[in-house]
């Protein structure tokens, strides 16, 4: 990975301490920008997860869920599920996070952990749940292709 481009990528296995405390890679402490102050804003992810998404991209999303009309009964829900289990959370000295346990349980996490880097932020997950969400796209081979295509023309 490099560092100096500001992106998450790699993958790393590690386990959750008693205190539910998850080491962050180095490599991707490195590549967080000194504006976040070492802080993350927590959330469920779209699949089985929890993701961790750096403050300044945190900003940016909420400036996009500002924008949606508040009147309409689907947008409020929307907004409503994805910030109700935000929350900030700032690595230590060591490089752990303190995951907030709704978050665990929500991710089906127990021990171990697999970290994985999404480019502007990080996924954390369950091994087992991952394996199945990677089995669950394997028979898509078309569909990977054409996105790969879209990437790389």
């Amino acid at each position: 990975m490099n560092s100096t481009d500001g992106s998450f990528t790699g993958s790393y296995s590690y386990t959750l301490d008693a205190k539910g405390r998850a080491n962050i890679p180095a490599k991707m402490r490195k590549a967080l920008n000194p504006a976040n102050d070492r802080t993350f804003v927590a959330t469920r992810g779209a699949d089985s997860c929890i993701v961790l998404y750096p403050v300044e991209v945190w900003k940016q999303i909420v400036e996009k869920l500002i924008r949606l009309n508040k009147r309409r009964a689907l947008h409020r829900h929307y907004t409503r599920n994805f910030v109700r289990y935000a929350e900030a959370v700032q690595y230590d000295q060591q490089g752990r996070v303190a995951l907030p346990a709704e978050l665990i349980n929500y991710a089906g996490i127990e021990k171990g952990i697999e970290i994985v880097g999404m480019l502007d932020h990080i996924e954390i997950w369950n091994p087992e749940r991952l394996d199945e969400s990677d089995n669950q796209f394997a028979d898509q081979q078309d569909e990977m292709d054409a996105i790969s295509d879209e990437v790389f023309s």
